[in-house]
């Protein structure tokens, strides 16, 4: 698997969300690196598409649209016009392009995550009684037990989709392990 020519902002967050995994021990940060994948900033289409929703619970915006339209429901990180590298969801067309109700201008630079299959998000939410209060497959404060077997082994084959670019390989090796009390 060959990566594909990284922007510079790509590479920008690619290493944050590095810097993250090792300075925080975050692990969802390390399933990111070592499964994600890279996305193309895009403004929200003028036709054609769901309506954005409220700016605000993006886990369960996107979940919503991606429900509706051919893609995939990614977690992941993105890289603001500030520079800085947050934890976020949004969804991707099936060419890969965001569509991402919280940048309705397209205005952020770079997207690293983990396309998933709506199906699998959805079971995985019937699974975890989170409909209501979904905060993410990466959320383990809310989806303890399931969300700890992807924090640890990735996200499962059989719920992810074929998009995106892939970064360059990410050697899970180079993060120390996370000290267990």
């Amino acid at each position: 698997m060959l990566a594909d020519p990284l922007t510079p902002h790509d590479s920008a967050l690619i290493d944050a969300v590095a810097a993250t995994a090792v300075t925080a021990n975050c692990r969802a940060a390390r399933v990111v690196l070592t499964q994600g994948r890279l996305f193309t900033p895009a403004p929200w289409p003028s036709s054609g598409a769901p309506r954005r929703g409220a700016p605000g619970p993006c886990h369960r915006n996107e979940l919503r649209v991606a429900r509706r339209l051919p893609g995939a429901y990614v977690e992941g990180y993105v890289l603001a016009p500030d520079h800085t590298a947050r934890a976020h969801a949004w969804c991707a067309a099936a060419d890969g392009t965001v569509l991402d109700p919280a940048s309705p201008d397209g205005s952020d630079l770079a997207y690293l995550g983990v396309p998933m299959a709506w199906e699998f998000v959805a079971a995985f939410q019937k699974r975890t009684l989170t409909k209501t209060h979904f905060r993410g497959i990466f959320d383990s404060d809310v989806q303890a037990r399931d969300a700890e077997r992807i924090l640890h082994a990735g996200v499962p084959i059989h719920g992810m989709v074929d998009l995106g670019r892939f970064p360059p390989p990410f050697d899970p090796e180079l993060i120390p392990p996370k000290a267990t009390s």
